[in-house]
């Protein structure tokens, strides 16, 4: 049966070389938006680690003038009176890298006999309430560790299985530039966004008057109004004595951000459903034309005693190998994207689901739009399309 209809397909293979290129040229565009889209919504799934919900982010820029005792008070001063309004729920200070800002500091050494690679997030002991982070394993700082003989990091679930696997970390020392001492794992803190990877990452603890900790992070309370953020801007001003800083509302910075990753998103799903309308289109009036030419071997085989479902199965699976020699072909190309690893922020696994999601859906739309004419063609008595002929 496949060789008897590959010799079909041969002999009128200038017809269906049309038909092949279509689908062939389909499979590319389906595929490399298929991917983009499979990679953004896995990517997307992945929680953030942290809660944007009533969280603020106060971004100064104090003066590097003042001396390092008179800063310190300062920014205690400051921070005693933020944690006196009644609508704040805590306060934290936090380096120059902060969640959704696009900001990025990453070290890379092989000090402990393996590369550890990880990016930084300098902070205060208050940053797990402030930020929201849900910690797996061990604990968060304290006000002792400012004391201790190594200075203590916090790391994300992902650098633990990364770089240590099931080996012991907690309360031991490693290098990360210099020797620190592993005090606990938070579980997620994809911080670049909802559509960016999550990284390796880790924590250090800072002093909260050193320059280091230049921005405040601010939990507020439940359905506290807009309008309270007026008030916060008028204390940080009458603490610090300057005017040239901003308050970022993460919910709001988060949904600006996944916003310009869902437009290109959505537009290039839309382009697919045009791209497979259209084809499902051109394949249902090529194929009902050209069923409807054959009607004269249409009618001998009904003479001869074929049955409309063998009739109807003889059409369906011409077109369906046309499609699947397409389909190859264009697996071919897309499988080289994983193999020569072509873009690495792309996970292989998101290509082959693309190849897979793409051929089952060009080989249902082939399926659909071969169906009916070709039910059709099979139920023309023989004697009328051996008369037309």
């Amino acid at each position: 049966m496949i060789k008897h209809i590959l010799t079909l397909i041969w002999n009128k293979r200038r017809k269906n070389f049309l038909l092949f290129l279509e689908i062939f040229l389909a499979f590319a565009v389906l595929f490399a938006v298929f991917t983009f889209a499979i990679q953004s919504f896995r990517t997307y799934s992945t929680p953030l680690g942290f809660d944007t919900e009533n969280s603020w982010v106060a971004f100064l820029d104090w003066d590097e003038a003042i001396d390092s005792a008179a800063l310190v008070n300062m920014k205690l001063q400051l921070e005693r009176e933020l944690e006196d309004k009644a609508e704040i729920q805590s306060i934290s200070y936090i380096g120059n890298v902060t969640p959704l800002s696009n900001s990025m500091w990453r070290t890379t050494n092989d000090d402990n006999g393996f590369e550890l690679s990880t990016l930084i997030i300098q902070c205060d002991e208050d940053y797990l309430e402030t930020a929201g982070l849900k910690l797996v394993e061990g604990r968060w700082f304290n006000e002792d560790d400012h004391l201790g003989k190594y200075s203590p990091v916090v790391i994300n679930k992902m650098l633990r299985e990364d770089a240590f696997g099931t080996n012991k970390i907690l309360d031991s020392v490693y290098t990360i530039n210099e020797e620190h001492k592993f005090v606990g794992v938070v579980e997620h803190f994809k911080y670049r966004g909802e559509f960016r990877e999550e990284d390796n990452l880790t924590f250090f603890l800072r002093p909260k008057g050193s320059r280091d900790l230049p921005h405040i992070a601010i939990r507020v309370k439940p359905n506290t109004p807009a309008s309270f953020e007026e008030e916060v801007n008028k204390t940080i001003a009458s603490v610090t004595k300057r005017n040239d800083f901003i308050i970022v509302n993460l919910d709001q910075q988060r949904e600006e951000g996944s916003r310009e990753s869902w437009i290109p998103l959505v537009a290039s799903l839309s382009i697919c459903g045009f791209l497979i309308i259209n084809v499902a289109l051109g394949l249902f009036g090529v194929l009902w034309y050209t069923i409807s030419k054959r009607k004269a071997e249409i009618g001998l085989r009904r003479t001869v005693g074929a049955t409309k479902n063998r009739i109807t199965s003889q059409f369906i699976s011409e077109v369906l190998m046309v499609a699947a020699i397409a389909i190859i072909f264009g697996i071919f190309f897309a499988i080289q994207l994983p193999l020569m690893n072509v873009i690495e922020d792309i996970h292989n696994s998101n290509y082959y689901l693309s190849i897979g999601f793409t051929s089952l859906l060009i080989l249902t739309v082939v399926l659909l739009c071969a169906f009916y004419p070709s039910r059709q063609a099979a139920g023309i008595h023989p004697a009328i399309a051996l008369h037309e002929e």
